[in-house]
Order: structure tokens, then C-alpha cells, then sequence
């Protein structure tokens, strides 16, 4: 209760005005391009099992060992494109600001759908069309985490900062509930797929307008020297006058971040920011603590999971391609749900490590009870199934877990690496981390979801939920000693906090174990020094 008590005290500390519509919408905005993420993979996801989808493109003389390669070569290749998108956007995002670079992003974006449903059936265009679309997609996996961030009063930080990720959940539900009501209506047709696949262009267009509304990153304009800017832009933000002594505090605090940052390394090469990054133990542990993220993450087998649901509730005994599809929009309206309740009143309030070792724990026990039903069936016929009540009870018990399974992944691994690697970094070396890690993050959900098929195949499909729960087992050994909880926590903490050894940190995983300085600071007993108003 002690994070929650924290929590609440922080948010009534500060200036009520500080809250408000406008932040709100900003933050809505640059979230809502992470639809563009969860609707490519739900519309994949079902446009893939589709006959007709099968025979435009001249796929139904395929062996079904074939199409499954091809298969995963179709879902795969935009998150090959996302990782050259992540890399590419680092020196737009650092010269132009947020809003240029989440503004190239959007239209690559919508080109690449645009090839997607246009290609007229061919199967090369759409392979060129779907990398193209991964590349905006990779950069919108960087850019809003890092403006919402930097937006974001610090009691309120994680809220915020999760609602991109409640959007990419959104966009799982647009991707399959879009597909399941057009099925219906022009079942065996080219509309069948072209019109799911086109109407990603709508949110795209909605947030590429939004944006003309929202201020630049303050904390941007502050490293680039436009100190007036960022001043008028943190006012907008804040709801307060310019001479407010809390945003005083709060510009100031910025600055002298920024200017330590700045005399620290003056070269700003990608080569001087990588060895910013490893060099300094402090730094070179927060980039490991993002790489273990998302290499967990991926590898759990959630996305994977959600990519391939309708062929996943094909094997749990659902039939028909209505029905996999209302099965997987209900799949998806569950993932996004449990991640918007998780940001709103989850994880500034209980924080973020106890959050994720619940959710791996869950996980773990859904992937071993999915895994030992596809092992203890594989032997039986779907009518034998059906016609004994015992293995039926166990189906749907199957697939409750299956649904289980997305909660525990949106209240742990899903939402972790975006939230934690974009509150870690100092100002200075932040966006060519999160370009690196989120990098990572599509090279290793490109292996993951690559290998899906085959990996189902390999292993007589239960083989693949035991992998995957004994990576979720290794993940959650290392959460437990690794993991620091970041609620509400500045970058000056941080710093102390990463000066240990990785395998120690679990002794002063929550900020009352920091020492008594800190302790007296986050419990508001000791003055603030003003680079305490540093919400990064």
C-alpha cells in the first residue's frame, strides 16, 4: 500500500492545473498511432486464413506445409521492415523533433497500406507493401512513447505513457472485429480482404491531423536551444502561467539535466552515443535491462500468439471462420481492456515490478495448462473432442486460458519495455536507446513470429506453449533480481540505483529502500532541489 499512499499524496501535491483536457489530448493523439501496430496484426491475422484471400494471390495450389511458410513470410516481413523503421527514425526524431518525425512516419505508413490493399493480387507487391508498412510502424513504436514521456507530470507518468500501448491493444480489435463484420458481408470476394486491409488508412489520417495540434516536446526544445518555445509549450502543457514557481522548478530543473548531459559528451555520433550508452556502468546497465525486456517479451509468445489466434482457436476446437474471427475479436477487445484498466488504475499505483512478475506468473500457468491440453489431445479427432464431455470441459477451459493468457501478457511483458525504456534514459542519450531497443524489440518479434509455424509443427503444437512458458520461467528468475520498480522515481535515483551489480538490485527494488535522502524526498519530507522536478 505504500506505492499507492505515495501515489495519491504525489498527485494531490501538485497543481491541480497540471491535469488537465489539454495534456489529455496530446497524449491521445501520439497514443492513438499505436492502432497502427495491433490493426496489422489483427487484419494479417485473419485476412491469412481466408480461401479467397488464398486464391487472388494464387496461393491455393499450395501444400499446406508451403503455406505455412508462406504464411509467415506474409505476417513476418513488416516487423523485418519495423526494425530498419525504428533505426531510421533516431536522426529525424533528434534534428526535426517528435511531431516531424511521428509525421514521415505516419505517411510511409499509409503508403505501405495503400500497396497492401491496391497490389491487385500480387504477391511480390504485397510482400514489398507489408515491409514498407513496417517501417512506420517501427517508428511509432519510439517516437509517442518518448514525447508522452516527456510531456507527462512524473505521479502520472505511467498512466499516460501507457495509453500508446492500450492503443496498439485498440487496434488488435479494429483488425479483427473490421475483418469478422466484413467476412459476413462479402465472404469469397476481393472486398473480403482489400477493404480491412485500406480502412488502416483512417486512424492513420486521424492522428497524422492531431498532430498539427500538439505542442513540440519541451524537453526537445530545451536540447535544442529554444528555451522561449519550450517555456510557452511546458505552459500549454501544464495549464499554468510561464512564472508559475512549480514550472520555474520544473523548466529548471530540465535545463540543468540537460546541460550536465551536454558537457558530458558534446559529440553527438551515433558512435559517441553508443559509447555514452556502454561506457558509463549506470547507462550500460539500463541498456541491458532494455535488452533482457524485450527479448522476453517477444519471446514469451504473446504477439505470436495474436498473430496466429484464428489457427491457435482452430486447435482448441473452434470451427468455421466466423466463429475464429468473433473468437479473436473477443481475444482482442480482452488484451485491450485489461492494458487500459492496468494503465488506469494499476501501475503508478502498485508499480511496475509487481505488475510484472504477476503477469509473468499468470502467464507462465496459462502457457503450461494450453501446452498440456494440445499434448494430451493430439492424438484425438475433433468429433471424439466434442462427444466426451470430459475433453470438451477441458477445451474450453483451454481457451478461457488462452483469454486469461492476454491479460496476464498486458498487465506484464506488453506494456513493460515501452513504459520502463522510455523513463530510464537520461534526455541526452534517450531516443538512440529507444530507437536500439525497440530495434531489438521487431528483430526479435520478427524471429518469434517467423518461426511460429514452424515451431507449431515441429513440436505437434503443444512444444511451442511449453517453450514458450519455460522462457516466460528464465524471465520471471530475472525480473525477481533485476528488475527495479521505476514508480515515481527521477533519473538522479536512477542513476544511484544502476551504479550496483544487476544481480543485487532486487535488495532496493522499491524507492523506500534507497536510503534515507532519497526516501525523505519521494515521501515529500525533505526540500526539493529543483533537478528534482525532472520527470524522466
Amino acid at each position: 500500500m505504500g506505492l499507492i499512499s505515495e501515489t495519491k499524496q504525489a498527485i494531490r501535491d501538485s497543481p491541480k492545473g497540471i491535469f488537465n483536457g489539454y495534456l489529455l489530448m496530446c497524449t491521445c493523439i501520439f497514443a492513438f498511432s499505436g492502432v497502427s501496430k495491433g490493426f496489422d496484426e489483427g487484419n494479417i491475422a485473419s485476412i491469412v486464413v481466408q480461401s479467397h484471400f488464398k486464391k487472388s494471390f494464387g496461393l491455393d495450389t499450395e501444400t499446406e506445409d508451403q503455406y505455412s511458410n508462406t504464411k509467415g513470410w506474409l505476417v513476418s516481413i513488416a516487423t523485418a521492415g519495423a526494425v530498419f523503421g525504428c533505426l531510421g527514425c533516431l536522426p529525424i526524431t533528434d534534428r526535426f523533433g517528435r511531431r516531424w518525425a511521428l509525421l514521415i512516419a505516419t505517411v510511409i505508413y499509409i503508403a505501405g497500406v495503400l500497396g497492401q490493399g491496391l497490389n491487385g493480387g500480387n504477391l511480390s507487391g504485397m510482400y514489398a507493401s507489408r515491409f514498407i508498412t513496417g517501417i512506420g510502424i517501427g517508428a511509432t513504436t519510439v517516437i509517442p512513447p518518448i514525447y508522452i514521456t516527456e510531456i507527462a507530470p512524473k505521479a502520472i507518468r505511467g498512466l499516460l505513457t501507457l495509453q500508446y500501448a492500450a492503443c496498439q491493444q485498440l487496434g488488435v480489435v479494429f483488425g479483427f472485429f473490421i475483418n469478422y463484420g466484413v467476412t459476413k458481408k462479402y465472404a469469397n470476394t476481393d472486398n473480403q480482404w482489400m477493404i480491412p486491409t485500406l480502412l488502416q488508412v483512417l486512424p492513420a489520417m486521424i492522428w497524422g491531423l492531431g498532430i498539427f495540434f500538439c505542442p513540440e516536446s519541451p524537453r526537445w526544445l530545451l536540447y535544442v536551444g529554444q528555451r522561449e518555445k519550450a517555456m510557452t509549450s511546458m505552459s500549454k502543457l501544464r495549464h499554468l502561467p510561464i512564472d508559475h514557481p512549480f514550472l520555474q522548478v520544473e523548466i529548471s530543473g530540465m535545463d540543468a539535466r540537460i546541460l550536465h548531459e551536454t558537457e558530458a559528451a558534446s559529440n553527438t555520433s551515433p558512435w559517441e552515443l553508443l559509447k555514452e550508452t556502454l561506457l558509463p556502468v549506470e547507462n550500460r546497465r539500463r541498456f541491458f535491462l532494455t535488452f533482457m525486456a524485450t527479448l522476453f517479451s517477444q519471446w514469451s509468445g504473446a504477439n505470436a500468439i495474436t498473430q496466429y489466434s484464428p489457427t491457435i482457436f482452430g486447435y482448441l476446437g473452434i470451427n468455421g471462420d466466423e466463429a475464429k474471427f468473433l473468437a479473436t475479436g473477443i481475444y482482442g477487445i480482452v488484451k485491450f481492456a485489461s492494458t487500459l484498466i492496468f494503465a488506469l488504475f494499476i501501475v503508478d499505483f502498485i508499480g511496475r515490478r509487481r505488475s510484472l512478475l504477476t503477469g509473468i506468473t499468470l502467464q507462465i500457468a496459462t502457457l503450461v495448462f494450453v501446452g498440456g491440453y494440445l499434448g494430451g489431445t493430439r492424438n484425438m479427432t475433433p468429433e471424439y473432442i466434442q462427444s466426451t464431455p470430459a475433453v470438451a470441459r477441458a477445451s474450453t477451459a483451454a481457451i478461457v486460458a488462452i483469454f486469461l493468457h492476454a491479460v496476464a501478457w498486458s498487465i506484464g511483458w506488453f506494456s513493460m519495455p515501452y513504459l520502463i525504456g522510455s523513463e530510464i534514459f537520461p534526455t541526452r542519450i534517450r531516443s538512440f536507446n529507444m530507437s536500439v531497443s525497440m530495434g531489438f524489440h521487431w528483430a526479435f518479434y520478427f524471429g518469434c513470429s517467423r518461426a511460429m509455424p514452424s515451431l507449431l509443427a515441429a513440436s505437434q503444437k503443444w512444444g511451442a506453449f511449453v517453450f514458450f512458458a519455460s522462457i516466460c520461467l528464465i524471465s520471471l528468475v530475472y525480473v525477481f533480481f533485476a528488475m527495479p520498480d521505476t514508480t515515481g522515481r527521477s533519473l538522479e535515483a536512477l542513476d544511484s540505483l544502476f551504479q550496483r551489480p544487476w544481480y543485487t538490485v532486487y535488495k532496493v527494488a522499491y524507492p523506500k529502500h534507497e536510503g534515507l535522502q532519497i526516501e525523505l524526498f519521494e515521501k515529500g519530507e525533505l526540500a526539493p532541489k529543483a533537478e528534482h522536478y525532472e520527470s524522466a
